[in-house]
């Protein structure tokens, strides 16, 4: 089946550098996401139809946008706020994730890419999203790092689709800058 890939950034690089600090201590600065990598473990050889990610805009990080466009992904930003929290991230793939659901037919497969679960008490976030997706027929997957992922999103997939954890890929997705390549 086609899978729709939609990706929190945000959430899966500092969760990725958590998971540094304990695999990699010290190097959490030079902590990095094979962005490539990451999406073929994802995909894991399945065809991709559509892929969207959602980040806040780093200083000086129009590389990375770049490179995930360059992977065909679609992008959407949105500046910190003065506090340095992130706005509206978490609502533009959630958005987007609605939008595919109920524009594209037959149903897919939607691949999340967070550990985020925030929201589902008050009727929204990715949970209320994958439960609408299952709803519209859509199969879902969650790929979280597995320390830090919503225990009610990863209950919720592995009771309605699939739940990976990227801990165990975690040298195969990622590389410490001028130290270690993925391997």
């Amino acid at each position: 089946m086609t899978l729709n890939i939609f990706w929190d950034n945000s959430n899966i690089w500092l969760s990725g550098r958590n998971v540094c600090s304990v695999q990699e201590p010290g190097y959490e600065n030079e902590f990095r996401i094979h962005f490539s990598k990451l999406l073929d473990f994802v995909s894991a050889g399945r065809p991709v139809s559509y892929a969207f990610v959602g980040g806040s805009v780093p200083p000086n990080n129009d590389q990375l946008w770049t490179r995930l466009e360059s992977l065909g992904a679609n992008l959407e930003t949105q500046e910190r706020a003065v506090s340095g929290g992130e706005v509206a991230v978490d609502e533009i793939i959630q958005l987007n994730m609605a939008n595919r659901v109920l524009d594209v037919s037959p149903p897919e497969t939607i691949v999340l890419l967070t550990g985020d679960g925030s929201g589902y008490s008050d009727g929204k976030g990715f949970i209320k999203q994958l439960e609408r997706a299952v709803k519209h027929g859509w199969k879902i997957e969650v790929v979280s790092w597995d320390g830090s992922c919503n225990r009610y999103l990863k209950a919720f997939a592995q009771a309605n689709g699939i739940y990976r954890d990227l801990d165990s890929s975690y040298d195969k997705v990622t590389f410490i800058n001028n130290v270690r390549w993925v391997r």
